[in-house]
């Protein structure tokens, strides 16, 4: 069974719920803390450019290609596939471009 959780979430005029994996949530904790942002803002962004999809799937793109971004940085960096570490290991040179980019 996938474990689900729900966190509230304010957009620019409404107030609403948003309900995803756990695991998509840890990483979107990850994103936040990496690139200094709240959720509320994170979720406003995503908003605003999601392009048709409802909020819980654009948030699910936004994760995995941040991510897929990520390793592709680590990979150009060591010239080798990076590993599940060094994949959270924090990088201060790609940290300010990386989320940015996505939008």
């Amino acid at each position: 069974m996938v474990l689900k959780a729900k966190r509230n979430i304010q957009l620019v005029n409404v107030r609403t719920s948003v309900v995803l994996e756990t695991a998509i949530w840890d990483a979107v904790g990850e994103i936040l803390l990496r690139e200094n942002l709240d959720l509320n803002g994170f979720c406003q962004m995503v908003d605003k450019r999601r392009r048709g999809f409802n909020l819980t799937s654009a948030i699910r793109v936004v994760v995995v290609i941040y991510y897929r971004t990520l390793a592709h940085e680590q990979q150009q960096f060591s010239g080798a596939t990076p590993s599940l570490k060094q994949l959270n290991a924090p990088d201060p040179e790609c940290r300010q471009s990386r989320f940015y980019l996505l939008f």
